[in-house]
Order: C-alpha cells, then sequence, then structure tokens
C-alpha cells in the first residue's frame, strides 16, 4: 500500500491511498461471498445462485459495502503507518477501483496542531489575595442565621412592609399566545429586594383572604427570560401573613447547628470555610492566568471540528442553566444560530487552553491511575449524596471514563504550571504568616 501525505495546513492532511488489487480483491470477494449466501433470486435456492447474476443483480450495493469496509480499513492502515491523530471521520474523495487495478482514494481530515511549546517553567504570577475580613465571616453567620428563621403568623392586623405574604396567584399576558401563570403558597416579602414595587403597593394594607387585582410591567433586563419584556395581569390572593423572626446570635444558636461548641467556634469554623473557598478560588484565577499568557504567546491553527464541538458544549450549558432556572430554551425570543455564533471567540480560546494543556501534560508525561479515577468518582458521588455505583455508571458510560481521565489530568496539568511559577506579591498586599 502507497500512502502519500499532503499537509494541507498545520492542522489538516490529505492522504492519497493506493492499495495494491492483490490485497484489495479478497476483500471484495468477501463482500461477494456474503451476498452469495444471503441473497434471494428467483429460481435459485439460497445460496446457490451463481457469482455472476449475484454481482449484476446487487452491483451497487455490493459496491457500497466494500466501499464502506475497505475505505474504513485501509484508512486507518494509512495513518498508523504514518503515526497521524485524525480528529474526525475524513473526507473520502477520488474513489477509484476496478479489476487488476489499484484501488486508490484521497482522504482529508484534521489533526492536532504542530507548534512549538513556549516555555511554561517560571512564569510570574501576582498572588491573588486570599484575606478574609471580618465581615466576610458575618455575613455567612447572618445568612445562616436567614436559614433558621421562622414564620410566625400575624392574625391582628393587615400585611405590611416588611411581612411575609402567602399568596396564591394567576397571571395572564398581555402579549398573546403566552401560557398563563398559576402559583400557590408562594412567600413574597413585601419591600423585599426581589419583590416587584406593584405588589408591596398592593398587598399592604389587605387582610387574608382579600383578593387583588394589578399589572406588572417587566423591563428587557429582568432576570426570568420568560417575564423580561412582558406586561403580566395578576389576580393575587393574600391566605397568610407572617412575620420572620430570626434566631439570636449565641452560643446557643450555634450548638442547635450541630457542629458547633460555642459561638466563638462557629465564627472560628466559618472563618476557616472562607479561607478555604476564597484560597481555591485564587489558585484557579491564578492558573487562568497563567494557560491565558501561554495561549497570548502561542500562535497555532486551531482545528475546526474541535471548536464545533465546543460551540456544541458551550450551547447545551447554556440551555441546561436555563432549564434549571425553570425556563424552557424554547419560550425564549433567540436566534440560536446566532448565539452559537456570538460565542465562537470563546470556544476558540477554550480549544486553546485545551491544546497547550494537553502538550504540556504529553512532555510531563502526566498519567491518571484507576485509583485516582475512582477518587474521583468517589467525591462527585459524595457531594451529590449519591450511591457510588449509580455515578460511576453515569459517568463512565459512552467514553465518560476517558473524559474524567482527561479533567483530571488536565487538573494535574494547571497545578504543575502554577508550581513552577513565581508567584509575587502584589504592593499593598499582607500575606498571612
Amino acid at each position: 500500500m502507497k500512502v502519500e501525505v499532503n499537509p494541507l495546513s498545520s492542522c489538516k492532511t490529505e492522504l492519497g491511498i493506493e492499495v495494491d488489487a492483490e490485497r484489495w480483491q479478497p476483500d471484495y470477494q468477501a463482500v461477494c461471498q456474503k451476498y452469495l449466501r444471503q441473497a434471494r433470486v428467483p429460481g435459485f435456492r439460497p445460496g446457490r445462485a451463481p457469482l455472476a447474476i449475484v454481482q449484476q443483480r446487487f452491483g451497487d450495493s455490493i459496491r457500497a459495502d466494500f466501499l464502506d469496509v475497505a475505505v474504513r480499513k485501509y484508512f486507518t492502515d494509512a495513518v498508523e503507518s504514518k503515526s497521524l491523530s485524525p480528529l474526525s471521520v475524513p473526507k473520502i474523495a477520488d474513489v477509484d477501483y476496478a479489476p487488476g487495478k489499484p484501488f486508490t482514494f484521497t482522504a482529508t481530515f484534521e489533526t492536532p496542531p504542530a507548534f512549538e511549546l513556549p516555555d511554561y517553567k517560571g512564569l510570574e504570577v501576582e498572588q491573588v489575595p486570599t484575606e478574609v475580613k471580618d465581615e466576610e465571616v458575618e455575613t455567612v453567620l447572618e445568612q445562616l442565621r436567614e436559614r433558621s428563621a421562622e414564620y410566625l403568623p400575624v392574625e391582628d392586623r393587615p400585611a405590611r412592609a416588611g411581612d411575609h405574604a402567602v399568596i396564591s396567584l394567576e397571571g395572564k399576558y398581555s402579549t398573546a399566545g403566552r401560557e398563563d401563570i398559576r402559583d400557590n403558597d408562594v412567600y413574597c416579602e413585601l419591600g423585599g429586594e426581589g419583590t416587584p414595587q406593584e405588589f408591596t403597593d398592593n398587598l399592604s394594607g389587605a387582610q387574608c383572604g382579600e383578593i387583588r387585582t394589578f399589572a406588572v410591567t417587566y423591563g428587557d433586563d429582568h432576570p426570568n427570560r420568560q417575564l423580561a419584556g412582558h406586561q403580566v395581569n395578576y389576580r393575587v390572593e393574600l391566605k397568610a401573613v407572617k412575620q420572620k423572626r430570626l434566631p439570636e446570635l449565641d452560643d446557643e444558636f450555634a450548638k442547635d447547628a450541630g457542629v458547633y461548641t460555642s459561638l466563638e467556634d462557629m465564627r472560628s469554623k466559618v472563618r476557616a470555610d472562607c479561607v478555604e473557598r476564597k484560597e481555591k478560588a485564587a489558585r484557579s484565577e491564578m492558573q487562568s492566568r497563567l494557560v491565558d499568557r501561554l495561549v497570548e504567546e502561542t500562535s497555532f491553527e486551531v482545528p475546526q471540528v474541535l471548536v464545533e464541538e465546543q460551540l456544541e458544549t458551550r450551547l447545551k450549558e447554556t440551555m441546561q442553566t436555563l432549564m434549571m432556572q425553570g425556563v424552557h430554551p424554547s419560550t425564549l425570543k433567540l436566534d440560536w444560530n446566532q448565539f452559537r455564533e456570538q460565542q465562537r471567540e470563546k470556544a476558540v480560546l477554550d480549544v486553546k487552553r485545551a491544546i497547550l494543556l494537553e502538550d504540556i501534560a504529553e512532555k510531563e508525561q502526566l498519567t491518571v491511575s484507576d485509583e485516582e479515577l475512582e477518587d474521583e468518582i468517589s467525591r462527585i458521588a459524595q457531594g451529590a449524596d449519591q450511591p457510588i455505583e449509580a455515578v460511576r455508571s453515569r459517568l463512565t458510560r459512552d467514553g465518560g471514563a476517558s473524559r474524567m481521565k482527561n479533567t483530571i489530568r488536565n487538573r494535574k496539568c494547571l497545578d504543575l504550571i502554577l508550581r513552577l511559577a513565581s508567584v509575587k506579591t502584589p504592593p499593598g498586599l499582607i500575606v498571612q504568616p
């Protein structure tokens, strides 16, 4: 077999493949024999029809099956002989074969780009601050108090600002063709940050059992994309009025939380958690800056097949995020093709980062053991509070294990780059001993 390599660019290759007749004809005969055994030809018992008649009757099908088998077989042999790594299914062209003559075709495909890896050792990066201020600790404590809040019924007066109104509501869009809004037992904080002013104005002074009707016009920038830019006419029934009572921030509150011995112990552990989160975020930020520096210093062509895959990943992630927020993508007036193209620049950057990390990992011979893969699955299962077997099955099907190993390997590579970097303390930053 002859293989001619024709580089079309740094990440696109065309192969000219020629297979001697002595090598390809047995493959063609094997396909013919399959049809001879299985074909049903009038006037002949199965498997007894003359080969010439079978070839005449099923010639197009035989040709298609042979080409499917032969092209895959000889393309695989060709790329292995030249140590190439195709990133996509090849485009096949110029197929030609005839009895006694060579079987020839061309295959065009993308490969990882060839480039000179920049020096990734000793890069300078500024330390990202990890100091935790007292106000941050107090904010977390207030959040814990909020989670333990009690809602006490108010029965001797109408609703007023600061109350939590328990309501049932029906909403009709002014825009035709949109599904009505219906919900029961909704907690609405009158005067609260996330409460439309119209709800506060119309429910203040209302008694339990009263029904109020009013309209709310939502701005185009409203975070709920189903409501953004629309007017909704509401019919709201006030079912109950409740007043929020927060627990005192004291030793008793800390003990009730179950993991603290006192308020000071609670503050100390909350601060430690805050420090841990900030340190992880700081490491991630510094790693990102270092990889961006490497991308800036390296020029190479990006395989379009990888860019398209990353665009699909970004699109799916956006849709999943919307659905987790209760917004079905089909209800949004978005040109998804345009949105997809708007993500192209970021997708190219994602692919460049991935290629650089892959090359560094190869150079440093970073590997991931089966034990490390199991540890990762266990960590995910514990975080999701799910059985490890169920998580393993979900994460490792359809090539998932390989993707997980790549993720762990990239994490190791990022850790390595930061470990080899020179971390500078910016002026005015106090580093805790």
